[in-house]
């Protein structure tokens, strides 16, 4: 009985990743049905913007969340996912990635797909300045290499427009970075006021509706954290299939020798404060005795009210000086082509206001019941 033991714990050992999560969560759990690589040949995907999406059969979904990390937040939906054993990728912001960089490593950690949607969530299309386009695109690439490093196998080139809002300058721009545009095919409207129910209904209404695709929530959002259990039920009681998507290993060192830094002096300096951050925390995990000595995090941001809520007007104009005592953020609600209309005076998005001290071409790699095709 005891060699039988073993045998079982061994066989479990050995099993393809897809195989194991299912044997952890059992059959009842929604799982990740397999794991799709999306080259950067094949980029960029999404019919929102692109009229064309990933290869998915029907039925098939590829979950995504925005704007995070936030704590809270983001692990409630962390937990969600992992109670099903479903995988997703995660477009991040990264002047919250330089406040929250614990929260983005535990995301990375699980085993999802991390990509990147600014470094603070301007609306690119609106914005004329190449400079800034250029410190937009690369500071929210740059502050999750920081964290992540290079050899991260979470880490990938896929990249968010802030509201889907683009161009052709502006892809030019980012497939000349190596970077993968990814716009969505179902949205759930979770950045408007209305109820977490209304969430669900328009999420299966228009799943339903188009058959497969690239969903988009947000991870920050609270109506997200109240329907995600019951979604990811309800999509497999409709017999949904998810697909986590990944990236050729190559094209993320592709993009990341491609990455222009970003010369702004205000996410210059977050991004340098962010890497001596991550560097005393890598010298305060190498002893090896004892577990490893836990950096925390900094103290939460200081978001103005309201800023999971829309907002009919720009807020009033705040002191931008650098205080040297914490980063200060603000919100305005999400706006463009997927966030319906967009604040005046060009406030959009999240907005840094202080500075911190401290088919053909994709190839499935993965598939329940079969061993990687690496």
């Amino acid at each position: 009985m005891r060699c039988f033991k073993l045998l079982l714990l061994s066989a479990a050992l050995c099993l393809p990743p897809a195989l194991a999560a299912a044997a952890e969560c059992g059959p009842e759990a929604l799982g990740t049905a397999r794991t799709l690589e999306v080259p950067f040949t094949q980029g960029p995907v999404g019919k929102a913007s692109y009229g064309r999406t990933l290869p998915l059969e029907r039925g098939e979904v590829v979950l995504t969340f925005d704007d995070g990390p936030l704590p809270r937040r983001t692990q409630a939906v962390l937990d969600a996912l992992k109670a099903e054993c479903v995988k997703a990728t995660f477009f991040v912001v990264g002047s919250m990635v330089a406040q929250f960089p614990d929260t983005l490593r535990q995301t990375a950690a699980a085993g999802h797909t991390i990509a990147s949607h600014t470094w603070s969530h301007r609306y690119l299309d609106r914005v004329r300045s190449p400079e800034v386009r250029r410190d937009q695109i690369n500071g929210g690439l740059e502050a999750v290499r920081t964290v992540l490093t290079d050899d991260a196998p979470a880490l990938s080139p896929f990249f968010r427009f802030p509201g889907l809002g683009h161009s052709p300058a502006l892809d030019r721009y980012a497939t000349g970075q190596k970077l993968v545009p990814f716009s969505i095919d179902v949205d759930g409207d979770d950045w408007k006021k209305i109820s977490p129910q209304a969430v669900m209904d328009r999420v299966i209404r228009r799943l339903d509706a188009a058959g497969r695709g690239i969903i988009l929530l947000h991870d920050i959002q609270p109506r997200t954290v109240a329907i995600l259990p019951a979604l990811l039920r309800e999509l497999k009681a409709r017999r949904y299939r998810v697909v986590h998507v990944v990236p050729a290993r190559d094209d993320t060192k592709a993009a990341l020798a491609a990455l222009d830094a970003p010369q702004g002096r205000p996410i210059r300096l977050a991004l340098d404060r962010l890497g001596a951050r991550m560097a005393s925390l890598r010298v305060a995990a190498r002893p090896a005795e004892g577990p490893p000595r836990q950096v925390a995090e900094e103290a939460p941001l200081l978001l103005r009210a309201g800023l999971f809520e829309e907002a009919d007007v720009p807020p009033a104009p705040r002191d931008q000086s650098r205080s040297g005592e914490e980063v200060r953020v603000a919100l305005v609600a999400d706006g463009g082509p997927a966030g319906g209309p967009a604040p005046r005076d060009g406030w959009s998005g999240f907005v840094v206001i202080g500075t911190a001290p401290h088919a053909a071409g994709f190839r499935a790699v993965a598939e329940a019941g079969q061993p990687p095709a690496r």
